[in-house]
């Protein structure tokens, strides 16, 4: 909400004041829409000048790792160019994914049953078992209004994130999806809860810039958090990350109420 004053009379003392409160959502939303078009054509741009020439060279280091007459340094040579061409190849694909979100089809869509078919899925595709991926959802319906395509992808570069970082050796606590409504607001949420190292408090206001990462050598674009984030506010929704209270992190999606927004 942005405010706005209007004095109504040019006495000094005890003058009233009419007070306009703007709602500017939408304005925030197509503000929005339009940096991710924006952002579109420019990754449509980059995928032909730099995954040709990116592809040919990492097409050229594989060949010349099949040849018998390398040495044991040459090979380690043509691997890095390998895995940094793939590296590359990732990063392009990433920021593609939001040259395909530049415009939103919001659907109103009860989330308890969205998520436990999205779950069915994920571990299906990850391999991963319930113990591995669990749900918590709250006991009644609720509804939120969002893109149901945006929301799975940003639920599933949080719940990628949580199998990446989440869990180790070291930290092998179940992932959780939780849902509800927030106390005082009672505005939907939606948040994925691990129990791994989480996020350095130096690290936590800039996990959601682009090409941030944290580091573990994971093998990371640095884009997922950011494109999660850009998805979220597309639809009037927020993506905030927390640490989990006992270890672990939490990131979060708060929802729009649609009983609020949704235009009768």
């Amino acid at each position: 909400m942005q405010p706005h004053f209007v004095a109504l009379e040019t006495a000094k003392a005890g003058r009233p004041t009419l007070v306009f409160l703007e709602d500017t959502t939408l304005i925030a939303e197509r503000v929005q829409q339009t940096k991710l078009a924006a952002l579109g054509r420019l990754s449509a741009s980059i995928a032909h000048e730099i995954r040709n020439p990116v592809g040919a060279m990492s097409h050229a280091a594989q060949l010349l790792a099949e040849a018998p007459s390398l040495t044991a340094q040459e090979r380690r040579l043509t691997s890095i160019i390998t895995s940094n061409g793939e590296r590359v190849s990732n990063i392009i694909d990433s920021v593609l994914q939001l040259s395909r979100r530049d415009s939103t089809r919001p659907e109103r869509i009860e989330i308890n049953r969205w998520v436990h078919e999205f779950l069915s899925e994920f571990r299906l595709t990850s391999q991963i078992d319930e113990q591995t991926l669990r749900l918590d959802a709250n006991a009644q319906d609720v509804d939120v209004r969002v893109d149901p395509t945006h929301l799975h992808q940003l639920l599933w570069n949080l719940c990628e994130n949580a199998l990446r970082y989440g869990r180790t050796e070291q930290w092998t606590g179940p992932i959780e999806i939780r849902t509800g409504r927030m106390s005082g607001t009672d505005r939907p949420f939606l948040e994925v809860l691990d129990r791994g190292p989480g996020i350095a408090q130096a690290d936590a206001e800039r996990i959601f810039e682009p090409f941030f990462t944290s580091g573990h050598g994971q093998g990371g674009t640095g884009l997922g958090l950011f494109i999660a984030r850009e998805l979220a506010q597309t639809n009037r929704a927020i993506l905030v990350y927390e640490p989990r209270p006992g270890g672990g992190s939490i990131f979060r999606i708060v929802f729009a109420d649609p009983q609020r927004w949704e235009m009768q």
